[in-house]
């Protein structure tokens, strides 16, 4: 997302490179569960990342499939720099650039990837948005190939609002007291009011309900739609290219 459309600035990426992990619950476990979901192939794998951030799942793919290549796109200008400083070791293997995600300038149309990924990011677009997305997403997509989206969800209603609000707290709270034996990380979270779910008005953030985006994913052509992971409003779900 670039950020005349989303009020994301530069500052706020520098904010989320600083602190990510605190305030992702598990993220090192969403990642390890990406890696594990993409299915090996005949051929070096060609990835496509939507939104790559500092370049933190990029890398473990990287690692974890020595030939592939990972296409890392983002909007922001120091997102991007971040991340080709952090892979320079995987020389031409990763190849970041500039986008805008709600553009379909970038979508090719053309099926050229084997996996399309993307953690923390599509919440940003709309439901028309996103629904549209998956159709693209769909076409650029080999035969066999994967979607993995690890996303905030919106709760159906104000039951699940409260349980995913409270979660979350709990999982940044936990996350702050286990990297830095204090509570300075998660105050910042509640000083910040990170928390979506108990600020949800924020006009940054539209995330959809999970059954949305399943169906959405459903429409565009993806089989064996399903989610994978799940914990305190954040979720991992996806499908295959048949």
């Amino acid at each position: 997302m670039t950020e005349e459309n989303t009020g994301w600035t530069e500052e706020n990426s520098r904010f989320f490179i600083d602190y990510a992990r605190y305030f992702v619950p598990d993220r090192e476990s969403q990642i390890r569960a990406i890696a594990s979901l993409i299915p090996p192939a005949d051929e070096p794998l060609r990835v496509l990342e939507l939104c790559c951030g500092e370049g933190s799942l990029a890398g473990a793919l990287l690692e974890k499939f020595p030939e592939c290549i990972v296409y890392g796109l983002d909007g922001s200008h120091e997102m991007v720099k971040t991340a080709r400083q952090r892979l320079a070791a995987f020389g031409s293997r990763f190849m970041p650039g500039k986008f805008d995600l709600a553009s379909s300038e970038w979508r090719t149309g053309e099926p050229t990837y084997h996996a399309i990924v993307s953690s923390l990011a599509i919440h940003h677009l709309d439901d028309r948005q996103k629904a549209r997305l998956f159709q693209d997403l769909y076409e650029m997509l080999l035969p066999g190939g994967v979607i993995l989206i690890a996303d905030i969800i919106r709760p159906a209603g104000p039951m699940g609002m409260k349980y995913a609000a409270d979660a979350y707290d709990d999982a940044v709270l936990r996350q702050s007291l286990e990297i830095d034996g204090s509570r300075h990380a998660f105050d910042l979270f509640s000083r910040e009011q990170w928390n979506l779910f108990r600020f949800p008005d924020d006009p940054i953030d539209q995330p959809s309900t999970l059954f949305d985006q399943l169906k959405w994913l459903e429409q565009a052509g993806f089989t064996q739609v399903d989610v994978f992971w799940l914990r305190a409003g954040h979720a991992i779900f996806g499908g295959t290219k048949g």
